[in-house]
């Protein structure tokens, strides 16, 4: 009897390049500021500007500030913290990502870093550090899914109520996890709105390629194409060939019937 061969041959592949991107860029950070730089410069940059009553208040005329806005969702403050964020946005991202795009994705993840942010350098004296409105956001595009079937999952409010809790538990600040859960709604929101056009176009494209194929089965031509097609046949047909070539006792008739 034989042995059948069984091929394990496998090709990586980058299959969420936003995603993973951004997992690479906290996992470096974290590592360059434990194990190499160990300094608060690099630590306040990686901090979100607060209240002119804060540790760091936001300063119009300085430009780190507005880098600062965005920039602290790349750093962490412990590093069990950092893992539990980057696992839920791995599991989460990839799949929303293939869901909207990657273009739509790192929008979406600019956009709710950025209003956090906003909002914690109006109303908290606290800064934020850590890519927590990002796991908001990932959480609620979850579960828009189902809200655009007219559903609400269960399993959302669970994991919302588990991951309120955890944070508090950790010593989060209530105000500065409601800007978080706010500023991943507002990053959602995005995709939220957009997902109607992308599906209006995905059924478009497909109504138009099921179209063409019934019309290509179906054997229906346009008139244009009909004159073009008898033309063509008519150019090939033995009738129209040089008179030169035939013998001069070929009596050939040549009768043709071409039907539509």
């Amino acid at each position: 009897m034989a042995r059948k061969k069984i091929n394990l041959k496998f090709k990586l592949s980058y299959d969420a390049p936003v995603t993973l991107t951004f997992v690479l860029i906290c996992a470096f950070f974290f590592l360059l500021n434990s194990f190499l730089i160990k300094n608060d410069v690099f630590s306040k940059l990686l901090s979100s500007p607060t209240s002119t009553a804060g540790n760091l208040p936001f300063i119009i005329s300085n430009p780190i500030c507005y880098l600062r806005l965005f920039v602290y969702i790349f750093g962490a403050n412990e590093s069990s913290v950092l893992f539990i964020n980057l696992i839920l946005i791995m599991l989460l991202g990839s799949s929303m990502e293939e869901r909207y795009g990657s273009i739509i994705i790192g929008i979406m993840i600019f956009v709710a870093a950025l209003f956090a942010g906003v909002l914690n350098a109006c109303f908290c004296k606290e800064s934020l550090v850590g890519a927590l409105p990002v796991v908001c956001m990932m959480i609620f595009l979850n579960a828009f899914m189902s809200f655009s079937k007219k559903k609400f999952p269960l399993s959302f409010a669970f994991v919302m109520i588990l991951f309120v809790v955890l944070e508090l538990s950790n010593g989060s600040n209530i105000i500065s996890l409601i800007i978080c859960i706010a500023g991943g709604l507002c990053g959602s929101l995005f995709a939220f709105l957009t997902s109607s056009k992308v599906r209006a176009e995905k059924k478009s494209a497909e109504t138009g390629s099921v179209a063409e194929k019934s019309k290509k089965s179906s054997g229906l031509l346009s008139r244009a194409e009909k004159i073009a097609y008898a033309k063509e046949l008519d150019r090939q047909s033995p009738r129209n060939k040089n008179h030169d070539s035939l013998d001069d006792d070929d009596e050939t008739t040549v009768v043709g019937t071409l039907k539509f």
